[in-house]
């Protein structure tokens, strides 16, 4: 990887859906030689894919919240992960050192909706919740 490439994984990672015309124009190649630069990170398994990024509040997305989570010493740390990974709501959910085993970061319609998920994962352990008030 040289700085060439630095400079498309930017470019990209500012806005996947960028052309390679445009990204070639800015680090002085041609399309089709972007093009194949990109196709060798991915191959490398630099690049692993691509994102999608929403506008959540025209959505009906009104609240997020970032859930940690410190399991019980009864339930298995796998068994929650499994079991949480899989909810609708939940966007990442991450396995963490520290008190806490795994920090969750889920999409909810109102805070009634936060609640109930945060009832439903109690099973599992203690959950923190913080509230995103901007990002």
């Amino acid at each position: 990887m040289d700085s060439i490439d630095t400079k498309i994984l930017q470019m990209l990672r500012r806005n996947s859906r960028e052309s390679f015309a445009t990204i070639g124009k800015k680090v002085e190649l041609s399309a089709p030689a972007v093009g194949k630069r990109v196709k060798q990170l991915e191959e490398k398994g630099i690049i692993l894919g691509y994102s999608l990024k929403l506008n959540h509040e025209k959505l009906g997305v009104a609240t997020k919240a970032y859930i940690n989570l410190r399991i019980h010493q009864s339930s298995t740390l796998r068994t929650a992960y499994n079991q949480v990974i899989h909810q609708e709501e939940v966007q990442r959910c991450d396995r963490i050192t520290g008190q806490d085993s795994l920090c969750i970061l889920g999409y909810f319609k109102n805070n009634q909706d936060l609640i109930t998920f945060i009832e439903r994962i109690s099973q599992y352990g203690v959950p923190t919740t913080s509230i995103i008030l901007e990002g």
